[in-house]
């Protein structure tokens, strides 16, 4: 077997674990996922999950991580194509909020920042992924004043306010806490929005 063979066959095993550890994290949360839980998803031993991932938080911030950066990715893709900032706003708002109460991307978000609270090495993989989320809504923001539609003097402190709208409003979706419908935390957005930005077409 040739190096290159044995690396590519490495990659593929790796990332076997990557997907089995993001289907069990959504399915138990982080405080339920054991390796040997992976192991069994990934079809390996426990050792072989180990192998690539010493400890359990290296690979379930893996998986986190790169869940994040493919949302990440794909969701920027989608704004480049949408020409009117407010219609770029609200496909961000959208793709950024929970769905319905239980939603299990927004139970593991909850799990994370949980954990994050007590350890440091966790808190710098949730700033960073939250960073990422934040300057791609800055830069709608930006567009949005560049063309005339968006008032707003500090971009980047606007952009945190309405993150922080987003995140509190999807949690209180997901624990069905005030806000028990997603219609109703998209129309509660949209006022937000309609505060900080001047008014929403």
């Amino acid at each position: 077997m040739t190096e290159s063979t044995r690396r590519r066959k490495g990659q593929e095993r790796e990332r076997k674990v990557i997907d089995a550890a993001a289907e069990v994290l959504a399915e138990r949360g982080m405080a339920n996922v054991r390796i040997a839980d992976v192991a069994e998803r990934a079809g390996m031993t426990p050792g072989h999950v180990t192998y690539y991932f010493p400890s359990k938080n290296d690979m379930l911030m893996r998986a986190i991580r790169d869940s994040e950066e493919r949302f990440i990715d794909d969701l920027e893709r989608r704004l480049e194509a949408i020409a009117d900032p407010w219609e770029r706003l609200r496909t961000y708002i959208a793709a950024a909020t929970a769905l319905a109460p239980g939603d299990p991307g927004w139970v593991l978000w909850l799990d994370v920042w949980a954990t994050a609270a007590n350890d440091a090495e966790i808190a710098a993989v949730h700033e960073e992924l939250d960073g990422a989320s934040r300057q791609l809504l800055t830069g709608i923001i930006e567009y949005g004043v560049a063309r005339g539609d968006f008032a707003a003097v500090d971009p980047a402190a606007t952009s945190m306010v309405l993150a922080a709208v987003i995140d509190g409003l999807s949690i209180h979706l997901t624990l069905s806490a005030g806000v028990r419908d997603r219609e109703r935390l998209l129309d509660l957005c949209e006022v937000a929005a309609r505060a900080q930005l001047g008014g929403m077409p």
